[in-house]
């Protein structure tokens, strides 16, 4: 199944909004209008001003969001993106998530 950006919106917000999330981001085949079947869906998450601080709970969203969309899912942490780079590939990934970015849910 290939999702629409919409229909992606609409399975993360009750997930996103349950867990407080300041955001969640589209990015990757996904974002570009570039699915296939096979894609995984990547999302970018901000949880500034939540209680997720932990791994563990990180990957309760993560779980929380692969089972809502059925499909393997890609999760990255704001707060990872802006962790200095250590690598010039870091460095890449962090310029092409932000540069290809959709905003699917902001909190109000």
């Amino acid at each position: 199944m290939i999702y629409a950006v919409d229909e992606i919106a609409r399975i993360v917000r009750p997930i996103a909004q349950r867990y407080g999330l300041r955001a969640v981001y589209l990015f990757g085949s996904y974002a570009r209008g570039a699915a296939t079947e096979d894609s995984d869906i990547d999302l970018l998450i901000d949880t500034t001003g939540t209680n997720i601080k932990s791994l563990l709970q990180v990957a309760a969203v993560y779980c929380e969001l692969e089972e809502a969309l059925g499909k393997p899912v890609d999760l990255v942490t704001v707060s990872s993106l802006e962790q200095e780079a250590r690598m010039p590939s870091e460095e890449s990934f962090r310029k092409a998530v932000w540069k290809e970015k959709v905003d699917i849910y902001v909190a109000a």
